[in-house]
């Protein structure tokens, strides 16, 4: 199984400690973890891919002959992906708008019948809980099936230390889980579509 984990912030400042930002450092242990089980994990970085400001996703283009070569290429690696994670920290209880953007580039049919699973963290109290339903909400317009299981990493600033590396088991276990609900629905899908294909409508 291939899972593409998407990142969301592109901010650089106060949690910027030259180990990567504290979404950098969640999504690499998402990575890990997802890796800790055999299968494959990509990050999707906004900061590093820097997707354009939307001007117009890929099926808006009448002629795809005009459609910018990467823009193809990162369409093909979502639909040759089994499953999604999203590693999202909210800005003013909101989705990040790079994060949105990047999704926002491709049609929901490149991403249909694969599951998503749900990491949200923040350094507040709250660890993203606000940003969690419309973020489900866009990946499941999208055509993702959101699972249920959806973690939250509060205090994020102190789950990690100077290395980037986690020090809190909780958090580990928490997105052990979510990563095996995410890979077993992926696991199902994919057997059903093999037996039965897609829907007809």
């Amino acid at each position: 199984m291939k899972v593409i984990v998407f990142l969301s912030s592109t901010r650089v400042g106060a949690s910027y400690t030259g180990m990567g930002s504290w979404g950098d450092r969640v999504g690499q242990l998402i990575k890990e973890r997802i890796e800790a089980t055999g299968h494959e994990a990509v990050i999707w970085d906004p900061k590093v891919l820097q997707f354009p400001l939307l001007q117009q996703p890929y099926q808006m283009f009448p002629d795809k002959s005009a459609v910018p070569a990467w823009m193809t290429e990162r369409k093909t690696e979502i639909e040759e992906a089994d499953a999604f994670m999203a590693c999202c920290t909210e800005y003013n209880s909101a989705i990040p708008p790079a994060f949105a953007n990047m999704i926002d580039h491709f049609p929901p049919a490149s991403f249909k019948h694969r599951p998503a699973g749900v990491v949200t963290y923040s350094v507040g109290a709250g660890g993203g809980i606000r940003v969690q339903s419309p973020l489900k909400t866009l990946l499941t317009e999208m055509g993702m099936v959101t699972v249920p299981k959806m973690v939250k990493i509060d205090t994020v600033n102190k789950k990690f230390d100077e290395k980037g590396d986690c020090i809190d088991e909780n958090i580990k276990r928490y997105i052990d889980e979510v990563v095996a609900e995410t890979l077993w629905y992926a696991e199902a899908i994919s057997a059903h579509k093999r037996s039965h294909g897609l829907p007809s409508v």
